[in-house]
């Protein structure tokens, strides 16, 4: 009875999904995020580059023509902010005063067209 209640037990952990709103490599070279609304962005940061990628949570690109955005980061101990704009069909972009880190930590906040400020924590 016992081992038939550890199996049925353990038959249910390994069954249970793994997190979607965990931070995961994308597909541009960044690490992708949960926005607190409907969209992911995945943040490639390149020397003092950093570019933001906008999806959906179908992974569906998202037109980044009227958003509006900023990247509060943590560089080496001081913040720095990035002025986010939209530059390409889903991606916005900004440059940063002093090198970026490959997986830069802090927060982005995005203004989509028409609508209230949303903002993602990146660690």
């Amino acid at each position: 009875m016992k081992r038939l209640l550890f199996l049925a037990l353990a038959a249910a952990l390994s069954a249970t999904p793994v997190l979607a709103h965990e931070p995961h490599a994308g597909p541009n070279g960044g690490t992708v995020y949960e926005m607190a609304d409907t969209y992911h962005v995945e943040l490639v940061a390149k020397g003092t580059t950093l570019d933001i990628y906008l999806t959906d949570h179908d992974d569906k690109l998202v037109a980044a023509a009227g958003f509006q955005g900023v990247a509060i980061l943590v560089v080496d101990g001081k913040s720095v902010r990035v002025t986010l704009a939209p530059v390409t069909a889903n991606r916005l972009t900004g440059t940063s005063s002093v090198a970026l880190p490959q997986r830069p930590r802090g927060a982005v906040q995005l203004t989509p067209p028409g609508r209230r400020m949303i903002q993602a924590q990146v660690r």
